[in-house]
This record gives structure tokens, sequence and C-alpha cells, in this order.
């Protein structure tokens, strides 16, 4: 123990001496900028910043996509784009102009998208925050404090729809942020139109009574995978790199402090819920409320919080010794989600093995819902310092989990350079029981140098009455990237007793402790002669992971080529040695079969395709042979999207494996339908329904939405949920809990009011 505790007393001093050393240094790039406006050439140069005069007008056009309000010839006309996709640097093919005025009360944001074959714009789907890779699309970046670090995101298709977001760190985009503002197209013989209304009460920014704004601007021509931007940016990077955003002059924003207030109404039948058999018909209210404290300061409140409108979660297929991770989907938490998100980070992975604060562990507890009571989040921007402080209070549930109250504290520093620093307090803490508790404290630092490199320190300890051993995080990554090259390497280490219980470790199993290393090498190559070939992305990683006693849980070495056609289409073959330590016996999950102890290694070919996801109908499918612990697995997936206009989507995938073992044979299917039809894009229907036989489990979901502005509106909900008997497979468990349905038929009526004036 006091060599551990010496060893994070060193840790934390060196981590605390970077920091410092990054604070001092920190103002110097900044002078170096002012001192060569105009000279130099590396990021952020002044040399090479496009931008644009903002126009202020008495009287606001209105909204409807038309584009012919006399005002908007006024405004300055942006043009100029530059094509990010396919031929990097080339002027947008297709002419392209955007004006912007703003008045005392919001910013509205014309594009004139004009298209030589009007009859091939592809509208893509009438659904808020649907991928608008797959359309045309148009979409607006707004850094409003301009520190290229943090930035809202409004975008559109052909079909009207509101797409919008919030990008934190130069590059993470949080789509679940949904924000007050509107949107009109329309399209005729000439190409197609964006008007937009985003009012200043939505966005958040300085007090100066004169501001410069970040500003990039981004078009999509869905049939020729086509993006162009207003501001350039290298191709190793997305549209949310904010460094490489211009600037937008000559705002002048009102000074401002926003309360909305979004009480509900509900009314519902329940049938044989968990804990409650029989028949239910509860009736609740409740409400949020968000008020601003400064014109980038708000706090929101929620009282007697209810997610009924939310989708269920996608079942997975669970054959390896790692926990499941469900993603967060409800409203409330996931704004400003990115604020409090503090993970190791995973170049090219879309695996992350920790977050010290995954939102679903409050009021969520082993899949069963726990509800919550009332909550408070403080978030925003004070002297240059994003802030976040975060108080929700749960029920207990008999049998499942004792009432809690759950706090999280998060406070970030933004750096020049695309570097910021910050820290972070978790705490679960028991209501009732005294000494029940779980705190985790934190720290992380983003260091970038130059354009191509970054590095990424995170440190943590939890602290638990029960838990005595060691409970110390440390997570490093460095990367390059260039246009060319990316190349990256980490090193993990998690105590066994390393335990946030408001946060996520994936890891083989609670109180297992360990220690990752992993590097990889990938090429970016263009092959200009051969036009049917946009690109190949040849790359190869090595991970290696041990247990804190040595023993080689892990190993693997991946050689993998990512090939982009000029069509849309993409294939993905890959070759896998891997190796898997068992230190006890591992039973698969469903199953009655149990592996030995021991080490075991083999050789896996697995290739996934798809075809243009843009297409009427697209497919997409992947195929995996090889090694499975001490036997073979045979993998099969595929899935076919149908899309008509922008209003009827549909979808079905199914997953098989067959895994033999000289324990047992078993297959496992996972089947999943989607359906949507979009009458207009404010009013939707939709459904799924899916069903695994590993778990046996069959859900069937369906909603009608009618939305009002942030969120809001008119929510139909009927949820079914049935334990359903598996026969035929070998190996599986007989099924515990057979019996009725679980059904939920959910009416819900949200609406915002601006209390605004009241508070004047």
């Amino acid at each position: 123990m006091k060599r551990q505790r010496k060893l994070w007393m060193v840790l934390g001093a060196l981590c605390g001496g970077l920091v410092m050393g990054t604070v001092i240094l920190a103002p110097l790039p900044l002078v170096a900028q002012a001192a060569t406006e105009g000279e130099g050439e590396g990021e952020g140069s002044m040399a090479t910043i496009t931008s644009g005069m903002a126009t202020r007008v008495a009287v606001g056009p209105v909204v409807d996509g038309r584009l012919d309000d006399p005002v908007w010839m006024e405004a300055e006309p942006f043009t100029g784009f530059v094509q990010h996709e396919p031929v990097a640097g080339a002027p947008i093919s297709e002419e392209t102009e955007v004006r912007i005025l703003f008045d005392d009360d919001a910013i509205y944001i014309g594009a004139w998208l004009r298209d030589r074959e009007p009859e091939r714009i592809i509208v893509g789907e009438r659904r808020r925050n649907a991928n608008l890779n797959q359309s045309d699309a148009f979409l607006v970046v707004l850094d409003t404090y301009q520190d290229r670090q943090n930035a809202f995101v409004f975008g559109t298709n052909p079909g009207g729809i509101e797409y919008d977001g919030q990008v934190r760190g130069g590059g993470n985009v949080n789509t679940n942020w949904d924000g007050s503002w509107s949107v009109a197209t329309s399209q005729d013989g000439a190409g197609w139109y964006v008007e937009m209304r985003i009012p200043f009460s939505t966005l958040r920014y300085g007090t100066q009574e004169a501001q410069d704004w970040g500003l990039n601007l981004a078009r999509f021509i869905g049939r020729k995978n086509e993006q162009a931007f207003w501001s350039p940016v290298p191709r190793q990077y997305n549209l949310y790199r904010l460094t490489e955003a211009g600037v937008l002059r000559g705002m002048s924003p009102p000074p401002q402090r926003v309360t909305t207030f979004s009480p509900y109404l509900l009314a519902a039948t329940q049938q044989n819920l968990p804990g409650q058999p029989g028949t239910e018909y509860p009736f609740e209210v409740g409400a949020d409320a968000k008020i601003g404290i400064t014109p980038s300061l708000a706090l929101d409140l929620t009282v007697n919080t209810d997610f009924a409108q939310v989708e269920v979660d996608d079942q997975q297929v669970d054959l390896t010794r790692f926990n499941l991770f469900f993603p967060e989907r409800r409203p409330f938490f996931l704004e400003n989600a990115d604020l409090f998100s503090v993970q190791s980070a995973r170049p090219g992975s879309s695996q992350t093995p920790v977050q010290m604060f995954h939102s679903r562990r409050i009021g969520v507890h082993r899949g069963q819902e726990v509800p919550i009571q009332a909550g408070a989040r403080l978030s925003g921007r004070v002297a240059g310092t994003d802030v976040g402080l975060l108080y929700m209070q749960t029920e207990g549930l008999e049998g499942v989990q004792d009432p809690n109250g759950w706090t999280v504290g998060r406070v970030v520093r933004e750096l020049p350079n695309r570097s910021r620093v910050g820290t972070i307090f978790t705490q679960r803490q028991s209501r009732d029981l005294e000494g029940d508790y779980n705190r985790l404290f934190g720290a992380d630092l983003r260091v970038g140098l130059g354009d191509e490199w970054t590095f990424d320190a995170l440190l943590g300890r939890t602290d638990s009455p029960q838990l005595d051993g060691d409970s110390k995080l440390m997570a490093f990554v460095g990367e390059y990237r260039s246009e060319n090259w990316q190349v990256s390497s980490y090193y993990d280490h998690i105590g066994d007793h390393f335990d946030p219980e408001v946060g996520f470790v994936r890891r083989i199993r609670p109180g297992l402790g360990y220690t990752a290393r992993h590097f990889r090498v990938m090429n970016y190559l263009r092959v200009p002669r051969v036009e049917w070939l946009r690109e190949l992305r040849p790359h190869t990683s090595y991970t290696v992971s041990h247990d804190l006693s040595g023993f080689k849980l892990t190993e693997r070495v991946h050689l993998h080529t990512h090939v982009e056609f000029e069509s849309g289409a993409l294939t993905m073959p890959a070759l896998d040695w891997e190796l898997e330590g068992l230190d006890r016996p591992f039973r698969i999950a469903g199953t009655e079969i149990e592996v030995p102890a021991g080490t075991y290694s083999g050789w896996t070919f697995w290739s996934s395709q798809n075809t243009n996801r843009a297409a009427p109908i697209s497919f997409s499918n992947r195929v995996e042979v090889g090694s499975f612990l001490s036997g073979t697995r045979v993998g099969v997936s595929g899935g076919m999207d149908v899309r008509r206009g922008g209003t009827l989507t549909g979808g079905v995938n199914v997953n098989h494996n067959r895994i033999d073992l000289p324990q047992g044979q078993f297959n496992t299917t996972l089947t999943r339908v989607r359906l949507r039809y979009a009458f207009t894009p404010s009013l939707a229907a939709q459904s799924s329904v899916q069903y695994s036989d590993q778990t046996g489990v069959w859900t069937g979901y369906l909603r009608f939405g009618w939305l009002d502005t942030a969120g809001t509106g008119l929510f139909v909900v009927y949820n079914e949920r049935q334990l359903m008997e598996v026969s035929g497979i070998s190996g599986v468990l007989p099924r515990e809990g057979l019996g009725a349905p679980e059904r939920t038929f959910v009416v819900k009526y949200t609406r915002q009011f601006d209390a605004s004036g009241f508070f004047r």
C-alpha cells in the first residue's frame, strides 16, 4: 500500500507539473500569432483564415424556405466553397451561396444551393438528427466564444429536418442536444434552398458588445459523395476541426438571461411490470425548467423526471467475457453530456474502456428503471472556464436499489491548440444507510503540439468503504495524424478495486485489475489513376493486456484494409491473430457451456461490406470465420435498408453465429426490424421489433410523435417485452420467468414556454 501511495503521489506531482507548465506557457502561441498576423502559415494563422460579415437588420425575414424577402439582398454573400471530398482543395462542383443576417432576437442563415441536375437531389430521411451523410445537406457550425474548441451545429436536408448538436474539444460532437430553432426548405428547377432562424436564447456567448464568432459552412451533394466547406479543412479532419474554422465578423448579440418552463402530463396503462403484477393506470405530472444565470451559465431543474418517449435499447449478442455497454438515450442527461464526459481516449476505436461518468447509472439498475424524484444541473462558462454541477435524487425500489443521491462536478479549462485541463468528482451516497457511498476523483489533460500531435493523460481514484486495494486508474494516449498517416499508442492501468459506481469500466469481471498496451499505424492512400477507387486505408495494430499478477489476459495482432469506392460502397477485409487467457472457467452467457481455464489462440478472418447508404435500397453484411476460445466460430450478419423519398424508411438486420467447442455447440440469432413513416419533419410514426434467441427476449416498440420544439410535443408510445421459450438450441439454459408479457401504453404531452420576461 505504501508503495502504491508513493507511486500515486509521484504521478500526481508529474501531472500537476505538466498542468502548471501548460497553463504558464499557454499564452505564448497567442502572443506569437498576434505579432505575425498575416504572415504565418501554421494552425490558426490569420493569413489563412476565411472571414465574412454578418448584417444587422431591423426586422428579420419570414422563415419559409423561399428566400424571397428583399432583406436578404442587404447581406454579404459567402461563396468560394472548397471540396473536402472527393478532390480536396478543388472548387465545389455546384454553385453555392450563403448570406447571414441578425436582428435583436435571432440570427438568420439563408443558403442558395443550386444544382444543374435538380431531379437527382437526394432528399434524405425526414427525422430529427437523421444522418446527413446519406443525402444532400447543409450545415452551419457556430463557435460563439471563438475559442476554437466548442461550437453549436445546425443542419438540414432537402426534407427540412432539424439537425443540431454541440461540439466540444475541437472534434467531439453530441447530436443528442436539442436546441429551440426553426428551419424551412424549398426546391425548384434550379436547386434547393435553406432558411434558418436561430434565436440568441438558444446559444451561449460572451458579454462583449461587438463580437467575432468562429464559423464554418458545409454542403453535401449526396449523389456525388461530395463534401465542400466554406473554410477549408485538411482532409484528415472533419468539419468540426474548429481550429480550421473561419470568422463571422460584425456580431452584436443582445445580453440575455433565458428562462424556459416545460411541464408534462402523462397517462399510462401498465401490465406485469417487474415487481408489479397485474394492471395499473398511473397518471403523472412533472416539469423541466431552464434558468439563465448569465448569458453563458444556465441552471436546469427537473421534477418527477420521465423518459416514456425514449426508444428501447438495441439488444446485443453477448459471447465475450467483457461486460456490455448501453448508451444513454434520455434527453435530460444528453444535453451538455460532453461537458461531463471524461473517458480514456481510443483513436480509431469505438470502444471506451473507462468512462468516469456514465449517466445510465442514475435511474437504471441492472436494466430496471429506478424512479428519479428530482434533479438540478448547473452548466456553462465562468471567467473562461467551463463548469458543470449535477445532482439527482432517486427513489428506493425494493429488492433493486436503495434511495440514493448522485453528484457529479466537472471543471475544465480550454487552452490554445486543442489543449485542455480538467477535473471531475462523482459520488453515489445512500440516503438511508450511513457509510454507504462511492466516490471518484479524477483529472484529465490534453496537450496539442503543432497540427499533428496530441497527447492525453487521465488519472483517477475511487473510494468505497468496502474496498481496500488498488483503486487507481492511469491512462496515457499519444497520437500523430497527418494527411497520409495516423499513428497512435496507449497505456492503461486499472486497479482491481477501481470501481466508479457512477461510471463505466469495460472489464472481464468485477474486481479484476489489468494493464493494457496498444500500438496502431494507418496509411491513407489515394489512387487518382483509378477513377472508381476513392481511398485505401491499410492499417495494423497490436494490443496486449495482463492482470496485475502478470497473467496474460488478451493479445491481438490486427491486419486490416479499408477500401472506399467512388460509388459510396465500402469493403473492409481483416485478418486477426488473437489470444484469450482464462484464469478461471468461463461460462458463456445464455448457455450451460463452460470453457475451462487455460490459454487459447488462433486466427480469424472477417470482412464487412456495404453499398452506398444514400441509395434508395442499400445492403450491408459481415462474415467472420476462425477460432473462438477452445473451438471455432462462424458468424454471418446482414442488413437491408429501404428509403422512399424522405417519408418512408425501414430496415431489417440479422446476426447469426455458430459456435463449436469441445464443451458443446450452439447457435445464436438476433433479428431486428425497423419501420418509420414521416408525414412531415415534425410528425412521424416509427416502430421496431427485436428478438434474441440467446436471451429469449422479444421486444416490440411503437411510437407516434408530434414534435414541437427542443424535443417537446405529443407522444403516444406502446412497448411490449416477453421472455420466450427457446428450443432446439444445444446448450441453452432453460428459461425462467416465462409468462404474461410486460406491456406499457403511454400518452405524454409536454410543452416548452418562454418565461424570460418574468425574470427581467
